[in-house]
């Protein structure tokens, strides 16, 4: 069926099916000679009545024969013998070889002939046939386009100039200079406006009009004065006092650029065409329009950082255009971050500090700033002292916070090897027993990439041994003389010296001259010459191969070219520094004498100095007149005493020995583990002593009432740590110390305040011999309220949270004993250990109610202690019958009343504060997953005042109350 649709001609929207094989028509293979058809067989024509070939003449369609053509008869062809001797493709080329290349147009014949006709269809059909000129101008050569021009501008009306001819050869020359900024005939140079401009603004060349000569004129004029423009740049920045580390190495680079391209642009006699010339000026104009939008952007510049932020942001906007000019500005980006990278492998200790060495006592360099840190020390006076700050708004956009801070952090740690262990091997890079570390660049294909991975790894690894070797060989003078890079001093004085340190120090000044010099450039290959040599001349079309396919994004280039080898860094310099710390200037030992003596955890210093403070049967320190004094212990009788404060001489007689003696004879397991570390001096460690805290004039009319709560505020532990160790007991972290030390204090004073209210009562040589039940239940409620308070800071407050610390501490020494030195660390050094320390105070401070928002808290604290301590100045009187009084007094009901209100008042924050969400907790910076400070644990103390609630009120016994 659907053939015969196919087939009917009547059906005009039939398509034919094209993939079917052709079916020849009955009536058209009668026209097919029996010669190419042998196997079908003639058909009759009568079969094709009807047909539209049948009206056709058959006997004009016949082939003639081959002996009767009218052109004569054929020459014989010549057929070779053998016929299978030389193949079909063997024959032609052979055939080609004598005849040569038929597309190619022989010149050389054509200069033989004088006259080339021309072919044209009127002349093939007639010889007569005279030819008529040509009616378009395109057609009648540049001649007939100038004269059409200088026509058109003859006319008046018009008022169109027609311009200047120049020669074709002159003009392009002139073209070719100026797009190097050279001046030329036509194009001079004007050093006042600094742009070049055209001598014959008119000029044309023949067979372009003067708008499309303009056109060609102004971008070549925009190539001059870019060219010019960079020239200028170079010229400043060589010439200026106060320039950039990197704007210089950028100025070497646009240099090279353009020594480049007049070298490899070539000559312009071989160019002999206007779009040849802009063919060749193509790529370069690019690169200079490129360097061109650079140079306008740093214009701006302060800093190397705000250079490299630039043009690392410029190479990434042009990371998916054009490969061959990637890589060049990519090559560029390495060139100039070369001052920036030495001077971060200089700070981090790679390499040896090349000219003025960076210390606390000299400028402030790139994001490392040397400046005066003030902070208020445990004294509560305001102290200032050099040190370095690290400004993470100067670090280079392509450098990640978290890196930016393990370089700063690793460059400190490498300043305080230098400065207390300068034998030890990353305090002197290239020395003799160490392999000179790779240096910072730019990787920008994934074979650099793994071959960095790999370096950091081999210096890795020889680093480690030669650690080793320092820390296993007591005589560290073998093999650890003077380097044999390192500079010897330049001390020209001989007198004095010994005959073995002369000629030590003339040999050593022999092998560092013997050095080859460093960073010799001159035999350096230049990459970005050969660069530009490469993709300057090579067609964009014709380019092959490009090498960048499969480059790293980059985004990610900067994370894996610096990070392997500033990690490994890193991560050795943190492990020494950790390792020298705990080992050879005993850091744990200095931590817990805070612990025994700010923190009160030594239960025999504890005992002697509340003993010496308020014990009433200790002898007086005080003097008195006709009162000589047995030689008995004596104390400050705080309690039993009217007079107050104490005089300078009661504090020395009365503290005397309570720190030494503590010291040295506690049985204790902290104090076991201080007496092997230190000798028995009479000096203790950090020179710990009592002192009299500094105090404004408020603060001192407070400490005058012998009753108030600041009666002991005065006094204060004075503490100095040993160099280096207070890179982690930092001022900050005692001054926080000693705000807690303040704080325990009053708490052990009370604590021996509510204890002696009994003894007040009960007593036998006590006058107060009566039965008082409102100030029975107020010693009952008020010892409750402070021994809970009192057991809170003790045991939640301080305890529980250092023995968070406590196993921190543990876990170093145990990998600094039971792995190899320099393998044990991770990430984290002395700048993790001291953010962990404050962090632990942070969380003491928080449960003992001394952070600034909970200031509120301990007034009211404070407001209830000082009514307990009116109470026992009452009950003292009372007891030594300078106040006698029968049965309940309304003095202490109204006082008993006060304690019970400001009591649930207390409770009620409290309850409110451990009810709210997040409070006690802030999101700290996270470390890493495989760290060893990791700061879950001290989310700014947590809400540990729930458990002070459950303690003060587990029957809900002064809610109750209030709410009758």
């Amino acid at each position: 069926m659907r053939d015969e649709v196919l087939e009917d001609p009547a059906e005009p929207f039939a398509i034919p099916e094209f993939h079917r094989s052709p079916r020849l028509d009955p009536c058209v293979s009668a026209f097919i000679p029996s010669l190419l058809l042998p196997a079908f067989k003639p058909l009759e024509l009568d079969a094709c009545i009807g047909s539209p070939f049948s009206s056709i003449d058959l006997k004009g369609l016949e082939l003639p024969d081959l002996s009767s053509f009218g052109y004569g008869p054929l020459e014989d062809v010549y057929t070779p013998e053998d016929t299978t001797s030389l193949s079909g493709a063997d024959q032609s080329a052979s055939a080609l070889s004598e005849v040569g290349d038929i597309w190619r147009f022989s010149l050389d014949e054509l200069s033989r002939k004088q006259v080339v006709p021309y072919h044209s269809w009127e002349n093939f059909l007639g010889s007569g046939t005279v030819e008529l000129p040509t009616g378009y101008i395109s057609e009648g050569g540049p001649q007939v386009f100038d004269a059409v021009l200088a026509q058109q501008a003859d006319k008046e009306d018009v008022g169109y100039n027609a311009g200047e001819v120049v020669h074709l050869g002159a003009f392009i020359q002139c073209l070719y200079h100026l797009g190097l900024g050279r001046s030329s005939l036509l194009f001079e140079y004007n050093k006042d406006e600094r742009r070049f401009h055209a001598t014959m603004p008119d000029a044309r060349i023949s067979g372009y009009t003067s708008v499309t000569t303009q056109s060609i004129q102004t971008k070549f004029l925009r190539y001059g004065n870019k060219i010019r423009q960079l020239e200028e740049f170079v010229a400043d920045t060589y010439t200026s006092r106060k320039t950039l580390r990197c704007l210089v190495a950028l100025s070497d680079a646009v240099s090279t650029t353009l020594a480049t391209l007049q070298r490899q642009l070539s000559s312009p006699s071989s160019i002999e065409s206007i779009p040849q010339l802009q063919s060749l000026f193509h790529r370069p104009g690019l690169i200079v329009a490129c360097f061109m939008d650079i140079v306008s952007g740093i214009a701006s510049s302060t800093s190397d950082e705000q250079l490299l932020s630039m043009l690392y942001e410029t190479i990434q906007q042009i990371e998916h255009g054009s490969s061959w000019l990637r890589s060049i500005l990519l090559e560029v980006l390495g060139r100039v971050c070369k001052p920036w990278l030495e001077f971060v492998g200089e700070w981090v200790g790679l390499h040896k500090e090349l000219g003025v060495v960076m210390d606390k006592k000299g400028p402030s360099r790139s994001f490392i700033k040397v400046e005066h840190r003030t902070w208020i020390d445990d004294r509560g006076l305001e102290m200032s002292a050099a040190d370095y700050i690290f400004d993470n708004e100067i670090m280079p956009t392509f450098i990640t916070n978290e890196d930016a801070h393990t370089i700063f952090e690793c460059g400190k740690g490498v300043r305080l090897l230098k400065e207390h262990h300068p034998e030890h091997p990353l305090s002197r890079p290239r020395s003799s027993l160490c392999v000179a570390a790779p240096h910072l660049d730019w990787r920008f294909s994934w074979e650099d990439l793994d071959k960095i991975e790999l370096k950091s790894k081999l210096y890795e690894q020889e680093l480690i041994a030669a650690i080793q070797h320092y820390t296993t060989h007591e005589n560290r003078a073998d093999g650890y003389g003077l380097p044999i890079n390192d500079v010897p001093e330049s001390n020209l004085e001989i007198f004095g010296r010994n005959e073995n340190e002369l000629r030590a120090h003339i040999q050593a000044s022999s092998l560092f001259l013997d050095q080859p010099l460093l960073h010799s450039e001159s035999v350096r290959p230049d990459d970005l010459r050969d660069l530009l040599g490469e993709h300057l001349l090579t067609d964009a079309i014709g380019s092959s191969g490009d090498s960048n396919t499969f480059a790293p994004p980059i985004s990610l280039t900067p994370l894996l070219s610096f990070c392997p080898l500033v990690s490994t860094q890193a991560r050795l310099v943190n492990s020494e520094c950790l390792r020298l710390f705990f080992v050879e200037h005993k850091l744990r030992k200095h931590l817990n004498l805070q612990r025994g003596y700010h923190l009160f955890g030594d239960g025999v210093f504890l005992s002697r100095l509340s003993h010496a403070l308020f014990d009433p049967e200790y002898e007086s320190a005080e003097r008195r007149k006709g009162v000589t004094r047995s030689g008995q212990v004596m104390g400050l009788r705080l309690g039993s005493r009217e007079t107050w404060p104490p005089a300078s001489s009661e504090l020395r007689l009365a503290l005397m020995d309570v720190l030494t003696e503590s010291y040295l004879e506690s049985s204790g397991q902290i104090a076991e583990r201080i007496s092997r570390c230190f000798s028995r001096t009479n000096e203790l460690p950090g020179g710990l002593s009592f002192s009299v805290r500094e105090l404004n004039e408020e603060e001192i009319e407070k400490c005058l009432q012998p009753d108030s709560i600041e009666a002991l505020d005065f006094l204060r532990l004075q503490y100095k740590p040993p160099s280096p160790l207070e890179a982690i007991i930092t001022p900050t972290c005692l001054y926080k110390y000693d705000c807690v030390f303040k704080t325990l204090l009053r708490a052990v004073r009370m604590l021996y305040t509510v204890n002696q209210l009994f003894r007040n009562a009960f007593d036998r040589t006590s006058y107060w011999q009566g039965i008082d039940n409102v100030a029975q239940s107020f010693r009952i409620e008020a010892h409750h309220f402070v021994s809970t308070v009192c057991e809170y800071f003790f045991q939640v407050g301080i305890n529980a949270t250092w023995l968070h610390f406590d196993a921190k501490l543990d876990r170093i020494e145990k990998a600094i004993k039971y792995e190899p030195a320099g393998v044990f660390g991770h990430s984290e050094g002395l700048h993790s250990l001291r953010d962990f320390h404050e962090r632990v105070l942070d969380k003491m401070m928080f449960s003992l109610f001394l952070r600034k928002r909970q200031q509120p808290v301990m007034a009211l604290l404070e407001e209830i202690f000082t009514i307990i301590l009116g109470f026992a100045r009452y009950s003292r009187n009372r007891a030594t019958g300078l106040q006698r009084r029968q049965g309940d007094s309304e003095e202490v009901r109204h006082m008993h009343t006060k304690f019970r209100k400001r009591l649930s008042v207390f409770i009620s924050v409290c309850r409110g504060l451990s009810e709210k969400k997040g409070y006690g907790e802030r999101s700290v910076r996270s470390m890493e997953s495989d760290g060893r400070f990791e700061s879950d644990e001290l989310a700014d103390g947590g809400n540990t005042i729930g458990q002070l609630l459950l303690r003060l009120e587990m029957t809900m016994y002064y809610s109750e109350l209030t709410s009758k």
